[in-house]
Order: C-alpha cells, then sequence, then structure tokens
C-alpha cells in the first residue's frame, strides 16, 4: 500500500456514503457530463515584421560581460543570425526588460543562445521579463535531432545552485526552452515554454539532490515537434511541485518523469492540464499525487503511464487515451473522487500485472466504445471499485475480467460486464 496515502484522503462529502444501521450505504453520484475543451492563453509573438532595434549579438554579448550582478537588455526586438550564442560567465539576474531575441530561419541550432554552462556550484542564475523566437521548425522531419536549448546552465554536480526563470516565454526551434542539468534548485513560473523535444528539463546524472517548483506555466509543442515530444522532462529522483500547469499539443506526455529508475522523488501535480496529450508519465519507485488534474482530448501516443505508486484526488479523465500497466508490472493505484468520461479503454492492466488499483467516490460516464477497465488473463491484480456511480450507454464490455479480480461495493454493476477464465467480478 501506499505509505501516508491515508492522511492524503480527502475527507468524505456528500457524493460519498452515509452511514446507517446497516452500515455504509453508497449515495447517488452525480455524473459530471462531457465538458468543453480546456482553454489555452495565446501565444504572445512579435509580428513578423516587427523591425529590429539595430542592436546585434555581440553589443548583448557585452552587456553580459560587463555586468556585475544585474544585466538589463535594451527592450524591443533584437533579431539575431542562426546558431547566435550568448555566454553568462557568472552568477546574475537577467533583466529581459520585455525584450524579444527573434532567430529567423529554418536551421536546426547547433549553439544555446543562452549558455550559462561555465557557472560552478553555488551559484544564482535568474532570467526574467524575456521572449525567444528561435527557428521555425514547420519543415523539420520528425525524427530530427536537436540537442541545443534557448536557455542552458548544465553542469554535473551542481547541487547547492539555483536558477529561477519567471515571465519567459519561448517559442520554435530551440531542442528544450530552458534546460538545466546538474541539479540544484529550479524555479520556472508564469512562464510559456515551447521547444522541438521538450519546453523544460531539469535532470541530475550523479545520485545528487534537486528540487523543481514550476508553477503557473503554459508548456507548448511547437507548430511541428519531434516524434517523441513532452512538455516537461524530469529526472524521477528530483523533488517537483507542479501547480497551475498547461501542456499542449506534445507527442507524449505534459509531465515525464524518466531516467534514473533506481532512485526515488516525491511529486506533485496540482492542476495540471493536458490538452491532446497524455498527462504523465511517473517515476517507476516514486509516489506522485495528482490533485485536480486533467487529461483531455486524443493524446498522439495514447494515454498517462503511472509506474509507481499513485494517488489522484478530484481529477478528470476524459481524452481518447488509456492509462495502462506494461506486463509484469506491480500496480498501486488509488483514484478518490475522480470524475472518468473515456473514449475508449480507461485503463488496462497487462501481462503478469500485479498489485491493485482503488477507485473510491467516481463519477463514470460510458458512452459508445467506452470502457472503464480490461484485466488480461495472466493479470493477477486487484481491483476494488468503492461508491462510484457508473452511467451511460456503452456498446463494449464496461468492466471486462479476464484475469484477476474486480470487486464493486456499493456501486451497481453497470450491463454488459465480462468475466471469462480465472478473472473474478465480485458485487
Amino acid at each position: 500500500m501506499v505509505t501516508g496515502v491515508a492522511a492524503c484522503s480527502p475527507p468524505a462529502s456528500g457524493g460519498g456514503s452515509t452511514g446507517g444501521p446497516g452500515g455504509l450505504v453508497a449515495a447517488p453520484l452525480p455524473v459530471v457530463p462531457r465538458m468543453a475543451a480546456p482553454r489555452v492563453p495565446a501565444l504572445v509573438r512579435s509580428a513578423a515584421n516587427a523591425p529590429s532595434n539595430g542592436w546585434t549579438a555581440a553589443q548583448l554579448q557585452a552587456l553580459l560581460d560587463e555586468a556585475d550582478d544585474v544585466c538589463v537588455f535594451p527592450g524591443g526586438i533584437v533579431d539575431l543570425p542562426e546558431h547566435t550564442r550568448l555566454v553568462v560567465r557568472r552568477g546574475m539576474r537577467i533583466d529581459g526588460n520585455h525584450t524579444t531575441l527573434r532567430v529567423r530561419g529554418h536551421q536546426v541550432p547547433t549553439q544555446h543562445l543562452i549558455d550559462a554552462n561555465g557557472l560552478g556550484d553555488g551559484e544564482v542564475l535568474e532570467v526574467h521579463d524575456l521572449s525567444i523566437e528561435g527557428p521555425d521548425t514547420t519543415g523539420w522531419d520528425p525524427m530530427t535531432d536537436c540537442t541545443h536549448a534557448a536557455i542552458c546552465w548544465s553542469l554535473y554536480r551542481t547541487w547547492n545552485a539555483s536558477m529561477v526563470v519567471r515571465n519567459v516565454t519561448v517559442s520554435g526551434g530551440y531542442c528544450t526552452g530552458v534546460l538545466r542539468s546538474g541539479g540544484g534548485r529550479l524555479v520556472v513560473t508564469d512562464c510559456d515554454l515551447g521547444g522541438w523535444v521538450d519546453g523544460l528539463a531539469f535532470f541530475e546524472s550523479h545520485g545528487g539532490h534537486g528540487s523543481l517548483q514550476l508553477h503557473d506555466t503554459v508548456l507548448r509543442a511547437p507548430a511541428n515537434s519531434k516524434h517523441s515530444s513532452v512538455g516537461a522532462y524530469v529526472h524521477p529522483h528530483l523533488g517537483l511541485d507542479a501547480q497551475r500547469v498547461t501542456g499542449t499539443d506534445w507527442n507524449r506526455y505534459v509531465i515525464y518523469l524518466n531516467g534514473t529508475p533506481a532512485a526515488r522523488g516525491t511529486h506533485e501535480l496540482v492542476e495540471v492540464t493536458a490538452i491532446d496529450c497524455a498527462l504523465v508519465q511517473t517515476g517507476g519507485d516514486s509516489f506522485t499525487r495528482l490533485v485536480r488534474c486533467r487529461e483531455w482530448g486524443t493524446p498522439t501516443n495514447g494515454g498517462s503511464f503511472l509506474k509507481g505508486p499513485v494517488l489522484s484526488t478530484g481529477s478528470r479523465w476524459e481524452s481518447a487515451g488509456m492509462i495502462a500497466v506494461l506486463s509484469h508490472h506491480d500496480v498501486e493505484r488509488r483514484f478518490v473522487d475522480d470524475v472518468i468520461v473515456p473514449a475508449g479503454t480507461w485503463m488496462a492492466l497487462g501481462d503478469h500485472s500485479t498489485g491493485s488499483v482503488a477507485v473510491e467516490r467516481a463519477a463514470v460516464r460510458l458512452d459508445g466504445r467506452a470502457a472503464l477497465l480490461k484485466l488480461v488473463p495472466t493479470s493477477t491484480a486487484r481491483v476494488r471499485i468503492d461508491s462510484s456511480s457508473i452511467q451511460g450507454r456503452s456498446t463494449s464490455f464496461p468492466i471486462n475480467v479476464e484475469g484477476g479480480s474486480v470487486e464493486l461495493v456499493g456501486t451497481p454493476r453497470p450491463k454488459n460486464c465480462r468475466r471469462t477464465g480465472k478473472g473474478r467480478l465480485v458485487g
């Protein structure tokens, strides 16, 4: 079982169970219908033919070299040639002064635009009020490799360093909008980040520590992005606090927790919304909490992949994606007060999957080919559906138990459920 889950569980509400002489009796739950698409703020871009202020890359580099603690950019639009590199040689605050750095062209970058890789451990770098427009990716092949970021600080074992990025917009063809590799503290807030591979990346590959605070930010895929693109790529042993984040049109996940598989971290996603992409891949050995998150639309590469222990409360699953459990995988998931309105099968437990799933006080609607659960013949996983409402007119098997077990407690069994082979369906 998930350690400490009980302490995190929300109290029973009017839509839950009520006590009586005969024990707990499930009260009817209203089913929330399929909702309209989430709204995403428009990307603020400079006009295509807006005039440059005449500044050059060399002049910007001189500003960075001459600054002590604060470097103030000139404002307006600075047109830069492709492959420009601006080097940050000391810890400082870069005041973008609402400048737009515009890199015209279509070539894959061969340099980081703002390169802070020379900063050592203990340094502090802040970047705020800046827009970066990278090359146009429209004609790029989806398999194109790209490794250079719009803003980059990559130096191993910089665990005591700090990077703060605020009110920064990155669009176009940099590999990553903001890349921080080396651990430490990373704060990203009030940003709008895109990139060919990812909008944000936070890595640490030497067994150290670090934490990412990601707040009030849009992670937006460019018009054309790599086939495996994600919104934010975070090594799972690093801490993650993501709040009020929207990701849209990525080819995989909004939040991708992968790498260093033996390490453990704690990840909390509060009001994270995925639009036409999967919400999250969680770390295999990490505990992840989802609070009022939303997966909506049609993910390109399927739905979320919840690998480690997960607790979801008040979240909404309204997509054509599927939450999957791969073969020989142990599952430990709990969904409390969630709304589930899938277009296909919401969750499938694969070959030799084990562990437990709890669905409590859920509002479920199944129409068309929608189904809630499928357990394959070799699965031994246990699913408990408690005090939930399952409505709709599914033409599929709403619950298909070919292996493992499903127990319905205080939840009426929907029509056309199926149990075959060694599968058990109780209630």
